[in-house]
């Protein structure tokens, strides 16, 4: 779907199930990632819920889930997803998920800037946001790397397990992208 010489975006199917157990499955990951309570899933329901979405999929309107794998071999390397999508005012949120072994390697920064090419240039959108934990430093590092400018820190707004933490505020204006 979209690629780099490294990393290649493309939807999941239930054969993934396993890969996104994985990366769903931890709970610390949870904590950064996600605004939801966790909950443990066994990996049947992971592919129940893929199996649903491919004979029934999502019409794509305010969310768009992706997976990350390697070009050269495939190797699962986690998800993300514009989410929050608004058509009206043409902005969406990015998200991005990286199993432990694959961070720290560049491959965030590519995933980033390949969700930034399908907002810009397929949806047609005029701004990108990153939210993430104040403390995140590498993603707020990976963020800067790829254009974002820090415009603004949301005081105790997420939980992070220990209690609340400051949420640093990225954004990405599609006349200041460079592709």
């Amino acid at each position: 779907m979209f690629a780099t010489d490294r990393v290649r975006l493309r939807p999941p199917t239930p054969d993934d199930a396993p890969n996104i157990f994985r990366l769903d499955g931890d709970p610390e990951l949870h904590l950064l990632a996600d605004d939801e309570p966790f909950l443990p899933r066994h990996v049947g329901q992971v592919r129940a819920r893929l199996e649903k979405q491919v004979a029934d999929p999502p019409d794509g309107g305010s969310s768009v889930s992706l997976l990350a794998e390697t070009v050269a071999d495939g190797t699962f390397l986690g998800g993300c997803s514009l989410w929050g999508i608004s058509a009206f005012e043409r902005y969406a949120h990015l998200g991005i998920s990286l199993l432990p072994e694959a961070r720290g390697q560049g491959y965030g920064s590519e995933v980033i800037r390949l969700l930034c090419r399908y907002g810009f240039r397929n949806r047609n959108l005029r701004r990108l946001e990153i939210e993430t934990l104040a403390g995140n430093v590498a993603m707020r590092r990976t963020a800067e790397t790829c254009g974002f400018i820090h415009e603004g820190t949301q005081r105790e707004r997420a939980y992070d397990g220990d209690g609340f933490a400051d949420m640093a505020i990225y954004g990405l204006l599609r006349r200041d992208w460079t592709p």
